[in-house]
């Protein structure tokens, strides 16, 4: 199952934005503040619908860390918690229609009892504190006449952080968001898992795009990673530099989230602009083995460039690429759509695609 359109208000900068027609491989492209990581943030929403604490995961991932209650005010739409976040989605294949509205959560100052309460005018409204948010959210197919809206609270109390998580929906769908950052730490486990299945021949399959002296890949102590690159010694994965170590983290994700979504900001980080259409190459072969769906930011003209080239590598009943081009206009978000097609065409003609 996998998304085909997405509707934001409310959430971050947007007052709206709407894209559709995503496909396999989805490349977000726009100028600095025009909204990128904040489309791949409501995607990772969409995906987690039930889960309230990804509120704090992607204020983290931006280095946004919730010292106080009154951080959760960052995702709300110029920091105006008295509005409603909306996010509709809607999945091909199963075809599936899912709504999220997030709500703030407040602490009574009169009582100390904690309620969730919607987009009011109240003016005692202004007694109460910010305490968390609440997700109320709905999920169903095209024989489903009606939402039937589900609830999860996420809320301070005295012993911490409190969820509470509705016990009639089970998450079908699964999503990772990787940082414009690698940390080992984070991939350990999951080569692990790789290297239990034996399946560390299609992982250095895919490394030696950008280094072919790889030959093998192994686990050792404090979370350590090791390459065998042809000398007298394993080597650290650290001492093969940035690129290695984002692409390493790449493939062991994507292996990782089979039948699932992968969403990667500033994907070219670490990457020579040579190495470019290799990296594209390693991520379309790994994502179609495994049947990833991605979706990724860039600034830069050369990774989608790059993009746009590994179109030689599909057949050509396939069409598995899109380029969404973001701009902030003073009227709002503009979304121009490019696929197969007009993207090869666009960069014959050297248009300006970022």
């Amino acid at each position: 199952m996998k998304l085909h359109s997405i509707n934001i208000e409310g959430f971050r900068g947007f007052s709206k934005i709407q894209i559709d027609g995503f496909s396999d491989l989805n490349l977000i492209v726009g100028k600095n503040n025009s909204g990128k990581t904040s489309v791949l943030e409501a995607i990772f929403l969409a995906i987690g619908i039930s889960n309230p604490h990804l509120t704090l995961t992607i204020d983290t991932i931006r280095g946004l860390y919730h010292d106080d209650v009154k951080d959760f005010q960052f995702i709300f739409h110029n920091f105006d918690v008295n509005t409603e976040i909306q996010i509709d989605s809607e999945f091909k294949s199963l075809t599936q229609f899912r709504k999220l509205r997030i709500h703030p959560v407040f602490l009574s100052a009169n009582n100390m009892d904690s309620k969730a309460i919607g987009v009011s005018s109240n003016t005692r409204e202004l007694e109460k504190k910010l305490n968390g948010v609440e997700f109320r959210f709905s999920v169903k197919s095209l024989k489903q006449s009606k939402d039937k809206f589900h609830k999860a609270i996420l809320e301070y109390n005295s012993k911490g952080i409190k969820s509470t998580q509705p016990e009639t929906y089970k998450e079908t769908l699964f999503g990772t968001f990787l940082r414009s950052t690698t940390s080992l730490n984070d991939i350990y486990e999951k080569l692990d898992n790789i290297l239990v299945k034996k399946n560390e021949e299609r992982l250095i399959h895919s490394l030696n795009h950008i280094d072919k002296r790889i030959s093998g890949i192994s686990l050792g102590a404090k979370n350590m990673i090791y390459f065998d690159i042809g000398i007298n010694q394993l080597v650290p994965v650290q001492i093969m530099g940035d690129g290695i170590v984002r692409l390493l983290s790449y493939m062991v994700n994507i292996a990782n989230s089979e039948n699932g979504v992968l969403l990667i900001d500033e994907i070219e980080n670490g990457f020579h602009y040579s190495v470019l259409p290799n990296l594209w190459q390693s991520i379309y072969e790994s994502a179609k083995l495994y049947n990833v769906q991605l979706f990724a930011t860039t600034h830069s003209y050369e990774c989608a460039k790059a993009f746009s080239g590994i179109q030689d590598l599909i057949p050509k009943e396939d069409d598995p690429l899109r380029l969404f081009r973001i701009d902030n206009t003073p009227n709002g978000y503009d979304v121009v759509k490019y696929d197969s097609e007009v993207l090869d065409a666009s960069f014959d003609s050297n248009w300006e695609i970022r």
